[in-house]
Order: structure tokens, then sequence, then C-alpha cells
């Protein structure tokens, strides 16, 4: 699983006649969309839906308002508490590897007031999805690395038997008629390589009847 993350904020005024925000309240931000992929990109496109609970007290905001602000005139009040709703657009490219099914949600949701009448809304927008196809090379790459790392213990196994299988093949060639004694025999046994093994032969006595 993979995340990529975003922040976002928004400000807020309201009518005179509601008075201004106090840092009593709830916010819930919801994340809706619709995505279009491309060779280049994938495309969200939708809102964020903002639900506010906020307490109203008496005072004065700035009669002028910023222009990179938000004015709520349709507020729901009920005694010194109000409720509104607003839609912030959602437009943002991600990279084209992100794959599907992805998950965008609005999390961290932060609220704070000024000395001017402002209510300000914050929150951090996170998109997780499944890296699918990262997961499936390193899982390929694994298996090739696995496959080669046993072909070579193989290679290794099958030239060491090579080795092994030629070396019992081997003879021990010699000259019977120079070996006279049993000290030259015992001399001769005491050259051989280790992993020879010598066994010593009891001789039949064989009867040979004189032609007449």
């Amino acid at each position: 699983m993979k995340t990529l993350q975003w922040n976002m904020e928004e400000v807020f005024y309201f009518p005179s006649e509601v008075g201004v925000p106090s840092e009593n309240g709830t916010v819930k931000v919801k994340a809706g969309f619709t995505e279009n992929r491309t060779d280049d990109a994938v495309r969200l496109t939708g809102i964020y839906h903002i639900a506010a609970n906020v307490d109203f007290a008496e005072g004065q905001r700035q009669d002028v308002l910023p222009e990179e602000t938000v004015y709520v005139d349709d507020v729901e009040l009920d005694g010194q508490s109000g409720y509104f709703e607003y839609a912030v657009p959602l437009y943002v490219d991600l990279p084209p590897e992100v794959t599907q099914p992805l998950k965008v949600e609005a999390t961290d949701v932060q609220t704070a007031t000024d000395e001017n009448g402002a209510f300000k809304v914050s929150w951090c927008v996170t998109c997780s999805y499944d890296d699918a196809v990262a997961e499936a090379e390193i899982e390929e790459e694994a298996v090739e690395d696995k496959a080669t790392a046993q072909h070579s213990a193989e290679a290794t196994q099958t030239e060491a038997f090579d080795q092994k299988h030629q070396a019992s093949q081997e003879v021990a060639v010699y000259d019977s008629s120079s070996l006279t004694t049993k000290d030259d025999v015992l001399s001769y046994i005491a050259t051989l390589p280790d992993e020879w093994t010598s066994t010593t032969f009891r001789s039949n006595d064989v009867f040979v009847q004189q032609e007449s």
C-alpha cells in the first residue's frame, strides 16, 4: 500500500447579524470524486464536502473581506449554534502509476478563528492505493534471483561431483615386476593419494601339472 498526501485550507466569513464564530464547533470534510486516466496522469475531479457546526458570539467582523475567502450567507441558526455546508472543488492530477482501487479521504481536520471574524478550516488529504505493479516486479525479481542462485548451486554441485567421480575412476598403474619384496609394496602404497584405498588380497595357490 502506498500513499500520497496534500493539504487544503478555506477561510469563511459570515453575515454581521450572525456574529463571529468561536472556537467551539465540529467540522467534517468528505471527499467525493471521479477519475479519468490518461497516459500522463490520473485526474481526479470532484468536491470536498464541508459540514460544520459552529458556535457564534456577539462581535464585529471586518467590513472589507479578503479576496480569497468564502462568504457564507446561508447559516442555519439554533440559538447561538449555527450549521452550514460548503463544497470546495477537488481537482488534482496524480502520477500515472497510481493503480486502482484508490481511496481519497480528508484527515486531521483543524479549525481556527481570529479577531476579524474569520473561521479557518484546514485538512490533510490522503490518497492510498495498492502498488500491485511494483510488488509484482519485486516478486518477479526475487524469483529470478532465487532461480539464478539455485542454478549456480546446482552447477557447483555438479562440478564437484564430476571431479569426485573422475578421481574415483583413476587407477594406479605400476609395473608389478619392479616390486620384488614386501617392503617395496609397502613403499608404493605409501605414495598413493589419500582418496585411493588399498586392500590386501591373498593369492590362491594354483597347482600346475607338468606335462610328461
